[in-house]
């Protein structure tokens, strides 16, 4: 098994900078589930049931996959996430300071703050697909202060706020001080640092005017990039701070990574080590309905988008920063390390294709591996930003799309069934 080196892809990603059908909302589990009835029968769909025992018991060390998972590939990447938070948070403070100044190295540290920018991006393209735990829960409040792609980043809404945020009120309301706690998720997070670090179009994006935005298009562009850098800077310290959340509910002795750690033990809530595996792999299906449908599906046209059943370039992630490449390398990467165990322990790689050689699943695990190096193959093969491959050559998108799908049918089909574990809900009753 070849080894990378601790989160390598990140450091991928961001060196590459600077140089289907829906799915259903209903359950099953794999085959190997004994149902509340004791058979070993399909379970309805419509009665989606929790995962339980399998019906013959591993001899594999199921504890050990979930700690290696726990300490070298999901802990880290929280961790490393949250570094590459407080270096953006300071890069935009230093690019504001110099903007405010006219400074002659402004437009220097305003690159250093997009490329702090893509850095965190490309970590967090990584979290995206380790969710799990705090960044569950509340509806994925805490995720969503971060990243809500594609429920936030309506240009007009993030414009309104910045101004709010410089006057320090709301819509003239002096009794509606502004708070960036209080905002909602798609009027923040790193779509709207985005947005006020890489448009170059600094009239605002709306069709109407309130008393508040009326000037704006008036004033310099100095001055406006100078407000919307100050938003940035505020929006990045609620995302440092929504991060250190997160770690707080995952780490500690109470923490969910101890949760998993423990399972089967006094305290966890998880009563089995499988049961606890088998809340790790639901991050897996990220790669059905957000990577293959939401970012890619609907902006090649499979699925209704923003043209109707067109191909539709500016339906991809990351329009602006035209990032969304990086985000999809990110991802399957993450994807990657989490099947294969790769993280910050090269002496240890115990990982899902380990559990399936165990359980004479070594072809499917052959599959998914030459899938995911297909499908990192296609997206590399794309000429320039995944938007512009959009327009000039579809077809290779299409195949970026279709590796992906390969990936993604082992996944609901075989995988699960050979590891007994459970198919999340957004990605039962697949038709495709």
């Amino acid at each position: 098994m070849r080894v990378l080196k601790p989160l390598s892809a990140v450091a991928v990603a961001v060196s590459l900078l600077l140089s289907g059908c829906g799915e259903s909302s209903s359950s099953t589990t794999g085959s190997e589930f004994v149902n509340n009835d004791g058979s070993t029968n399909p379970t309805n769909p419509t009665n989606p049931t929790d995962p339980t025992t399998p019906t013959e018991p591993t001899t594999f060390d199921e504890a050990a996959l979930v700690a290696n998972l726990v300490n070298n590939v999901l802990s880290p990447a929280l961790t490393q996430f949250h570094s590459f938070a407080e270096a953006q948070q300071t890069q935009i403070g230093a690019y504001c300071s110099a903007a405010k100044a006219q400074a002659e190295n402004a437009d220097s540290l305003h690159e250093q703050a997009k490329n702090s920018w893509r850095a965190a991006m490309s970590s967090w393209q990584y979290v995206e697909l380790m969710q799990i735990g705090p960044l569950l829960t509340n509806g994925k409040e805490l995720k969503g202060n971060i990243y809500s792609w594609p429920a936030g980043g309506a240009l007009c809404s993030i414009d309104l706020d910045v101004v709010y945020h410089e006057a320090g009120i709301i819509n003239g309301n002096a009794s509606l001080p502004y708070d960036i706690k209080a905002r909602t998720s798609d009027r923040k997070g790193l779509i709207a640092i985005e947005h006020a670090l890489f448009n170059a179009n600094y009239d605002h994006n709306c069709t109407f005017e309130n008393d508040a935005l009326a000037p704006w298009n008036g004033r310099t562009v100095n001055e406006r990039k100078v407000a919307r850098c100050e938003f940035a800077h505020t929006v990045s310290g609620d995302i440092v701070d929504n991060s250190s959340e997160i770690l707080a509910r995952w780490q500690g002795d109470n923490g969910f990574a101890n949760q998993l750690l423990n399972a089967g033990g006094p305290g966890s809530s998880f009563d089995t080590p499988h049961l606890a595996l088998n809340e790790i792999s639901k991050a897996l299906f990220y790669m059905t309905e957000e990577l293959k449908d939401k970012k890619l599906g609907t902006p090649l046209g499979l699925f209704v988008n923003s043209c109707g059943f067109e191909s539709c370039p500016q339906d991809v992630e990351s329009d602006i920063s035209e990032h969304s490449k990086e985000n999809l390398l990110a991802n399957l990467r993450a994807f990657k390390q989490i099947f294969t165990g790769e993280g910050s322990n090269t002496e240890n790689t115990l990982g899902f294709d380990d559990f399936l050689d165990a359980e004479e699943g070594t072809e499917v695990k052959q599959r998914m591996l030459a899938g995911i190096e297909e499908a990192e193959a296609a997206l590399l093969a794309l000429d320039g930003s995944l938007k512009q491959a959009i327009t000039d050559d579809a077809a290779k998108v299409t195949e970026v799309h279709t590796k992906v799908k390969n990936v993604t049918d082992e996944l609901k089909n075989d995988f699960i069934n050979k590891l007994a574990l459970e198919l999340p809900q957004t990605s039962a009753g697949d038709n495709d």
